[in-house]
């Protein structure tokens, strides 16, 4: 009876600490489907490890995919890419192209290991850690520390 009393009292308190923080974990089935069809298109057969959904504003959610291969992707609620990182190396198909091309011709030997579409930029961080910022529509700005 003490271990079904402190097994529940521990998935209270990891529920707890997942609400404070704001995300929920989330079945695939409830995301929903715009969302849904972009990760299949793009990640599946990879197994998803874990799901989860924060509310931002009213009616805007961000869901956050974990996937077995370390990558983890970000989504609004109507299947805008906000974010994808992988240490390996982020599949170019989420680079917009014209930042794909600046980064292969002025960085040759760097490998993209994040991209962030946030605030009207575009954010690049290689593996190098050196992260890049451009315009919304691709122009490079600036190098940040």
């Amino acid at each position: 009876m003490k271990k079904i009393a402190l097994v529940a009292l521990l998935i209270s308190v990891f529920a707890a600490g997942v609400s404070a923080r704001g995300k929920q974990p989330i079945a695939f089935e409830k995301v929903p489907e715009v969302v849904q069809e972009e990760v299949q298109k793009y990640f599946l057969p990879l197994e998803i490890q874990l799901i989860t959904v924060k509310k931002v504003a009213p009616r805007k959610f961000e869901y956050t995919f974990s996937m077995e291969d370390a990558t983890q992707i970000k989504y609004s609620n109507k299947a805008v890419l906000l974010e994808v990182e992988n240490e390996k190396g982020v599949l170019p198909v989420f680079i917009p192209e014209k930042i794909l091309t600046y980064v292969l011709e002025t960085f040759p030997n760097a490998t993209i290991t994040s991209y962030e579409a946030a605030s009207g930029k575009k954010v690049i961080e290689l593996n190098d850690e050196m992260v890049l910022v451009f315009t919304k529509k691709g122009k490079f700005l600036r190098i940040e520390d």
